[in-house]
């Protein structure tokens, strides 16, 4: 499962605000932070969870928790003062496509020939040590072949839901035990339900938003879809450490849109896109309530066991 420490650097997504889920959340947990901030099952928030999981591959010192500076107190909390000086706070949240960009300019600035693994930190994985298999496998992958290509990571898809990503598989590159690449054939973006029907048919499957890539060509990806965006967040990079950082960090947040990474550059390029299974996994996107029932029924049903105490000790990797 190993990567080579120097040169894998993590990227985990903290800046939603998770306002479909706030009802639940306040009757879960008593509190009105986002999801991420929240321990659902067990002690550790999810967050925590994802810090956790990355750590099997990424040392900390190599990963950067992306959130929003009106979290701050959340993050500090959630990951319990760990990780202070890895934390990189947006003014303001503009989805997930500036949430990846800034980091990800910091570290092709720190390290050029970096590569960088992405992880939401909203989404239930388990087992967290099948997915990270997967990521160093993918690293491997690029660093083996000097691909200029993204890998996204995706996961069996069991029920037409129309509100993630879908991919198909194309052609296949290698044939490994935990997870082969292959090319991306087709990305579908949130598709309606009798095309979402169609896709589980074909065994297309859900996107997880784990992706892993050579960060300075996943920033020229984006820099060729979206050059405004970049060439704005680029002249922030002049001002860090200065007494007009952040002064010119509101300026710019301002006025930049919000962008959603998958929306607006995977699916826009899936002829760019290499993909890798991670087989035999539950993964799932907790961004609504049913998704959460639905896991946790799931669970239920499988292991025949008291859950918090089986599901809580499942999530530790």
């Amino acid at each position: 499962m190993r990567a080579k420490e120097s040169s894998l650097w993590g990227i985990i997504l903290a800046g939603g605000e998770g306002r479909r889920l706030r009802e639940y959340v306040y009757e879960c947990t008593g509190t009105d932070a986002p999801k991420q901030f929240c321990a659902f099952v067990g002690s550790r928030s999810m967050l925590e969870r994802t810090v956790r999981r990355a750590r099997l591959l990424i040392p900390s010192r190599r990963l950067v928790v992306s959130g929003t500076a009106h979290h701050r107190l959340h993050l500090l909390q959630s990951l319990n003062g760990r990780f202070s000086e890895a934390l990189l706070l947006q003014p303001r949240n503009r989805d997930t496509a500036p949430g990846i960009l800034l980091p990800l300019l910091l570290i092709v600035k720190a390290d050029p020939t970096a590569l960088v693994a992405i992880f939401p930190s909203d989404h239930f994985v388990l087992p967290g040590r099948r997915l990270m298999h997967t990521v160093g496998q993918a690293a491997a992958y690029i660093r083996r072949t000097h691909s200029e290509y993204p890998v996204v990571l995706g996961a069996e898809a069991t029920y037409p839901e129309t509100e993630y990503g879908w991919l198909a598989p194309g052609a296949f590159l290698t044939s490994e035990e935990a997870g082969s690449i292959f090319r991306v054939q087709q990305f579908v973006e949130k598709p309606a339900h009798e095309d979402a029907v169609a896709m589980l048919r074909q065994k297309w499957l859900w996107n997880t938003m784990v992706l892993v890539a050579r960060a300075a060509s996943l920033l020229d990806l984006i820099r060729e879809l979206h050059p405004d965006l970049v060439a704005c967040c680029e002249i922030l990079q002049h001002y860090v450490g200065s007494n007009r950082e952040q002064v010119m960090t509101e300026e710019v947040y301002r006025i930049i849109p919000s962008v959603n990474f998958s929306t607006a550059v995977l699916a826009r390029r899936p002829d760019r896109l290499l993909g890798a299974e991670v087989r035999q996994i539950r993964w799932s996107d907790w961004g609504n309530k049913e998704r959460i029932l639905r896991t946790i029924a799931s669970l239920r049903e499988r292991r025949h066991k008291p859950l918090v105490p089986e599901v809580g000790a499942g999530l530790t990797a």
